[in-house]
Order: C-alpha cells, then structure tokens, then sequence
C-alpha cells in the first residue's frame, strides 16, 4: 500500500525518535512529532520532522483534537515502556491501527507477571526472592517490575542493601512494585545475547541476535554495554533449544503483530531471559538487517501504524535471517559523570568504510549525572563487514581519534571494546 503523504504521529521527541522520523521519510511518510516540551534542546526530534507538536503525549483530549483538524492517519510510540500503553488506549480511541491489539500488554511490561509466563511454558528464569529472605549467595539484583533503562537497578551484596534498594526500586516503579532476583553471572559473564523477533500477522520470526559485551564500571553498579555484536555466538544453541519455547511464549501473550526483543544470560547453556521488549529498541538492530537482509524492523512498525500490515509476509518469512553472512559492531561510547565541553573525531568516524551509522545522544554542554544509566551513552557507532580485520582496524581508531573532555580538559570516556576479542 502506498504511503506517499501520509500523516504519522510520534509520541516522543528525544533524539532516538529521530531514527523513527528517518525511516518514515524513506517512506515518503509526512513525520509530526509530540511532546510537551517548548525548549527545542529538550526533543531534537522536532527540528528534524516535518512538523512539531507542543502536546504532551499522554494528553489524550488534546492529541484526539490535533489529529481529527489535521488528518492524521496513524500513531506510533517511541522507546519506553510506559508509552506502549499511551499509544494502545489512544489508537483505540482514534480508530487507528495498534499493533498491541489482543496482547496482554499488563504482563508484557510487567518483570513479574512476565517472569510466570516465562515459567508456565517452561522457559528457564533467574531465581527469585522476597526483601526477608536470606538468598544461597549474594549478590542479588534489585529492579523495578515496569522500568527500563537501567533505572533503578540495584547490585546487592548484603541483607542491608537489598532493603534500602527495594525501596528506591518502588520508588522508581511506575506501578509501586519491585523484584529481588538472583544475579546470573552467566557461563561468560562478558556476554549477555539479546534476540529479536518479527510477528506479522500471527508468525512469530527470528530476524536477529547480539551479544552485548559487558564491562564492570565499580562496586555495586551494573556492568555497561561497551559494544553489541551481532549475531550471537550462542545463536545456534538458541535455535536448537529454545527458539520454539520462545515463540510459543510470544504467542501465548496475544502478540499478532510488532517487534520483539528479549534480553538475558547464558546459564548452563540455557538462555534465561530478564528482560522482554515489545516496542521499538534502543540499540536500533534494525540496521544491521536491513544492511544485510534488507529486513528492516523500524519500517514494518511505521506501515503497521498506517495500513494495519506489517508488509508482505512471505517475502518477511523469506528474508528473515538470523545468520548473518557478515559481523556486526555497535562501538558503544559512554561518558562518565561531568560537563561535556568538547567532542571532536566523529565526523572523522563517520567516512571510515565499514562504518552504516552513527547515533548522537549527548552534545557540547550536556551533563551527565547518573553512572549505570542509559544517559551515559554519547554516541552509537555502528560496523557492519565481512572482514573482522577492518572491524578491528576501525574500532581501535574510535578510541584512538574520538576526544571528549570536561570543563577541566579531563578525559569523560569510559569503558573500551578489546577489538581483538573479534579474532
């Protein structure tokens, strides 16, 4: 179905809405994009589409009168949990296409009630605890049950600690709840695989998989990404084992159309999931299959959003291959806690060969204030070639060329990838 001229609203103007606004105009899709911020700093998003909105997004009344003066066709959320459910209630009250219709969106975002679907069909979960129990081991990992991005996560090595983090993970909940689980170090701590399905019209598909190679940042904080590699070296175990567990799962949960990802460790050569999207991700691997596949994620959900299809689901079936016939490196660069006063190198990056995209999170004057956080993440440099030794090449000149200072011409970059890791 053509979609020359139509109109998408997107909920969420940050700069990772950007990539949404892209893809849609690759489509020849008119972008709008929404918030509630009249500081332009605050939602980049809205410099680049085609037209901004000054509505925040959860005003239903305001967004229902905006898009029935202006002929909106369709709806689409960005990258957080709570606004799944923002999107849901207001595509039913427009009329429009929702690619949550049926799934049980409840247990979806929920870290708990998600953890006994995974248990009622049979796949492997951590172990978990109540705040009173004394666990076999420590640490333990305290979160939030309906958070994401790091927030409010908590690496507990005493009976004291779980306490005061059970209470800061209320806290930071939507919904007022937390869980204690048992901290997987996995068979290879390092790395943690991620795998991403298709579901178009009830077919559930592996499209894709990573592993995000982890870096311990201190003492009883969580270990950051420093890079995602695709495909996961544990992507064949996964099929063999677990693929069908899995999409019966996806399944199970109502899913008939939209992305899946899923987020875990390795434990006696069983993926344990701990995490489970069902939304556009942060990590954007929908790069790396359209790159190579010619399968990309992003514009199946924006011509969901605008025609109720995903696309033609032979040719998803077709080209949906998880096996990549070449490697994947997302160079993940994060800051450490201070002002940013300069960055320089990127732009170098950015005319390397292998190089099919850069992300720009964090600019000159911004400030970070959070360790563990998303927010520490300056820039995505994402790699895609058949010959590791380029990678290796490449990714060694990122950390040789790109500069960021403080206000003190203090080094902020933290965590490196070992490119040799890729031999």
């Amino acid at each position: 179905m053509e979609l020359k001229g139509k109109k998408l609203l997107i909920l969420g103007a940050y700069s990772t809405e950007i990539e949404v606004i892209n893809e849609a105009k690759k489509l020849g899709v008119y972008t709008i994009a929404t918030d509630n911020h009249t500081d332009r700093a605050l939602s980049p998003a809205k410099a680049v589409a085609d037209e901004a909105c000054d509505i925040s997004w959860s005003d239903y009344d305001a967004l229902e009168k905006f898009c029935r003066e202006n002929n909106v066709d369709g709806c689409i959320s960005g990258f957080s949990e709570i606004r799944i459910k923002i999107l849901s209630e207001f595509c039913r009250r427009m009329g429009f296409h929702d690619y949550t219709d049926g799934a049980d969106l409840d247990t979806i975002t929920n870290k708990e009630k998600f953890r006994d679907a995974c248990i009622k069909c049979g796949v492997p979960v951590p172990d978990e605890y109540e705040p009173d129990d004394d666990p076999p081991h420590y640490p333990v990992i305290v979160k939030p049950v309906d958070n994401a991005g790091c927030r409010g996560i908590s690496l507990c090595h005493n009976k004291e600690e779980v306490l005061a983090a059970y209470e800061a993970a209320r806290k930071s909940s939507y919904c007022g709840q937390a869980i204690i689980e048992e901290y997987v170090e996995g068979d290879e701590p390092q790395y943690e695989p991620a795998f991403f399905y298709t579901i178009h019209n009830g077919t559930v598909t592996l499209d894709s998989s990573l592993d995000r190679v982890m870096k311990n940042m201190g003492d009883g904080i969580i270990k950051q990404a420093v890079a995602n590699v695709y495909p996961s070296k544990y992507l064949d175990t996964y099929i063999e084992k677990q693929d069908r567990q899995i999409k019966a799962l996806l399944s199970s949960l109502g899913m008939k159309n939209g992305i899946v990802f899923l987020q875990g460790k390795m434990k006696n050569g069983e993926f344990l999931p701990v995490d489970i999207g069902f939304r556009l991700e942060g990590s954007l691997s929908f790069h790396y299959s359209d790159y190579i596949n010619s399968v990309n994620p992003m514009q199946m959900m924006i011509r969901y959003a605008l025609t109720g299809t995903m696309g033609d689901d032979e040719f998803i079936d077709k080209t949906s291959e998880p096996h990549f016939d070449k490697t994947g490196v997302t160079v993940v660069l994060l800051v450490t806690k201070g002002k940013i006063a300069h960055i320089s190198g990127l732009e170098e990056i950015e005319k390397e060969k292998c190089v099919i995209h850069i992300t720009r999170k964090l600019k000159v004057g911004d400030e970070c204030r959070l360790l563990a956080d998303f927010s520490q993440v300056l820039s995505r440099i994402y790699l895609c070639s058949d010959d590791r030794q380029e990678l290796i090449r490449t990714i060694d000149k990122i950390y040789d060329t790109v500069k960021v200072l403080d206000e003190n011409g203090n080094n902020m970059l933290i965590g490196r990838y070992d490119a040799d890791e890729l031999k």
